[in-house]
């Protein structure tokens, strides 16, 4: 008692100045505990903060998006989709043989690639000397050109040539000879052993005589004669007359969506030019009211009369869309019968020898099942189009919810979807969380539970060190390293059977997942070892008392205990995981589309947002709609935050 009265204790109510009726107690509970009030406040302002920039943008959405309809370039869309889709038949097909002859040609196929890229790392390396060679070689060729050159200077020139050719060739040589397939820029064009000296001499021959070497003119014959067998094989004979099929039924598809085209954006002009002209005619009433110079007002009231605000006549400007179904209705109906006898010449793809061509056809036999119902769809919605129906809201708020395209500085028509980003973010976070949660949570038991006193000071720094790590250096790490060593290793026969493989490039989902793992562990072990500190000691010291072993005492005891811990840590984790920005934009590969596989390239919310934020306009559409994708992926995080926050609560 005499303590807590004491003077000297802080604490003490009555101790000390006192300022507003605030003493030193009072102060310091005001301060500790405004925590909870400050963060309510900051999170408060940054939904404000979202929704303000973010409040205009449907409104500007559904006018831009009925613009868009009465223009007609809604009209022209629906046949575009049908030509795309026509165009993915051919890419398809034409990926497929390739593909193909890269694997029966096998080492023989990259040799050009090989010694291209060996021969501009050489010419790097050698580039002092190839400018005397090429100074030397100028002044010899030069005197020799004239009519009576001085016998001494051409001798004297021509001794000096071949001093600086042979300190050319021994300088390339002494490049070239450090070289070996592991210094290409991409690993994939490693090739046989045994081309690699030839490979070499070539590079040294071709330096000094600027010519194609015999070495390489022999590999393009036997590279054509080699590709003309496979070409001649009956399945590839059929998949390249399917190609020409499919590449005949997009003429004509296509030279009617350009001339229609061409008419929707005459018509959007106009229609841009009345829906502005308020805006630019008070521009200009308030230029004209702050200049004083009489030939700068003559001028400005000419432009003012100049500008045309009677609303165009839609009905007029889209009747040559209306006037083109029948010819439309023609072109689809060559098209499918041109498509039917494509498909029924494409080959099965248990017949090719590359994975990565088989992926193709079942890609185009996945496209032939949908095709049909896609062309029939499209033609029905444009016989029904009609460009007076007004846009309402929910179907904008219905298109940017659950829309399957983001094109944005579109000079055509800016669509926002955000499924494919949402997507690619969704699908990296469960690869991330999927790989992160047995090492980390793995990790905090063993190192809290199992492990000696020793193994704890190691391992432990270890793991929490990798937070450390700046994001930015994983992800060149992900960009220079590991992408490279997944595409490479990804070609083995003996990872064929992993779904997805082998890769077709280094920036994937994949890649980036196992780097957001690598960044989410320190997260979740953390937490998971406070989970299971505050498990009471009591409870192991009683197991282990019964006769149970230490695993016993923490897959029964422990781990039950704090199970709800360990759970908010994985979601805490995963919020970690879907926040995370500068990983997904620089290794994820920045595909605007749909994955269908973790190997494919895609994008991301949090990506987008880094990508584009600095180059819209305040105010704008585009601007409205990243305000919009920020305000989505703060009450995804913040959901996932209160989730696991719910979950401690309820078991705790």
């Amino acid at each position: 008692m005499k303590k807590k009265k004491s003077k000297n204790n802080p604490f003490y109510a009555g101790s000390g100045f006192r300022i507003l009726g605030i003493g030193k107690q009072e102060a310091i509970k005001y301060f500790f505990g405004g925590n909870a009030t400050i963060a309510i406040i900051v999170i408060g302002l940054i939904i404000g903060f979202l929704i303000y920039h973010s409040a205009n943008f449907f409104p500007q959405y559904r006018s831009s998006l009925e613009l868009y309809r009465k223009s007609g370039q809604e009209f022209v869309d629906y046949s575009a989709e049908q030509l795309a889709a026509q165009e993915q038949l051919k890419s398809l097909s034409t990926h497929a043989r390739a593909y193909e002859i890269q694997e029966r040609l096998g080492a023989l196929y990259n040799i050009a690639s090989v010694h291209s890229d060996f021969k501009a790392q050489v010419l790097k390396k050698i580039s002092s000397e190839r400018k005397h060679y090429k100074r030397a070689k100028s002044r010899y060729d030069n005197l020799k050109s004239e009519e009576n050159p001085n016998t001494d200077d051409l001798k004297s020139a021509q001794k000096y040539y071949e001093k600086v050719r042979e300190a050319l060739k021994a300088a390339a040589q002494t490049a070239v000879d450090a070289l070996d397939y592991g210094d290409l820029s991409n690993r994939l064009w490693a090739t046989d052993e045994k081309y690699l000296a030839s490979i070499r001499n070539s590079i040294v021959e071709n330096l000094l005589s600027g010519e194609k070497t015999a070495f390489l003119k022999e590999i393009e014959a036997e590279e054509q004669r080699m590709t003309e067998q496979v070409d001649s094989l009956e399945f590839i004979s059929n998949l390249i007359k399917a190609n020409q099929g499919f590449s005949e039924a997009i003429t004509p598809l296509k030279g009617y969506v350009t001339g229609l085209r061409e008419i929707a954006s005459q018509n959007k002009a106009q229609a841009v030019n009345y829906v502005t002209a308020k805006a630019r005619k008070d521009a200009l009433e308030d230029k004209l009211a702050i200049t004083t110079n009489v030939e700068d007002q003559k001028r400005t009231r000419l432009e003012m009369k100049r500008i045309l605000d009677v609303e165009p006549d839609y009905a007029k400007l889209n009747k040559p869309l209306y006037n083109s179904l029948d010819k439309h209705q023609e072109i689809t109906t060559a098209v499918t019968e041109k498509n039917k006898v494509a498909f029924a010449l494409l080959p099965d793809a248990s017949e090719f020898q590359s994975k990565i061509s088989r992926r193709k056809i079942d890609e185009i036999q996945k496209i032939q099942e949908n095709i049909g119902q896609l062309f029939s769809a499209k033609s029905k919605q444009m016989e029904s189009w009609d460009h007076s129906t007004s846009y309402p809201l929910g179907q904008a708020v219905i298109g940017f919810f659950f829309g399957t395209k983001w094109i944005t500085n579109s000079s055509w028509q800016d669509i926002y979807g955000i499924v494919p980003l949402l997507a690619g973010s969704v699908a990296c976070a469960i690869i991330a969380i999927l790989i992160a949660i047995p090492f980390s949570v793995g990790g905090a038991i063993y190192v809290n539970r199992l492990s000696t006193s020793t193994e704890q000071h190691i391992i432990k720094p270890f793991i929490e060190f990798i937070g450390a790590i700046p994001s930015i250096v994983l992800a060149f790490f992900g960009v220079v390293v590991l992408g490279t060593l997944i595409q490479e290793y990804s070609q083995s026969p003996w990872l064929s059977w992993i779904p997805g493989f082998p890769v077709e490039g280094r920036l994937t989902i994949m890649n980036a997942g196992l780097l957001l793992a690598l960044m989410s562990v320190p997260t979740i072990f953390t937490l998971c070892e406070d989970a299971l500190n505050n498990v009471p000691k009591a409870y192991k010291e009683a197991s282990l008392a019964l006769g149970a072993t230490k695993l016993q005492t923490v897959t029964k005891v422990i781990l039950p205990s704090c199970g709800s811990g360990i759970i908010a840590a994985i979601l805490l984790g995963f919020g970690r995981i879907i926040g995370e920005t500068m990983v997904v934009l620089l290794v994820m590969g920045g595909r605007i589309a749909i994955p269908q596989s973790f190997t494919d390239p895609a994008h991301s919310m949090t990506g987008i947002l880094a990508q584009e934020i600095g180059e819209v306009d305040e105010g704008s559409l585009h601007w409205g709609a990243l305000f919009m994708v920020g305000l989505v992926l703060f009450v995804i995080a913040l959901s996932l935050n209160y989730i696991s926050q719910r979950i401690l609560k309820k078991f705790t």
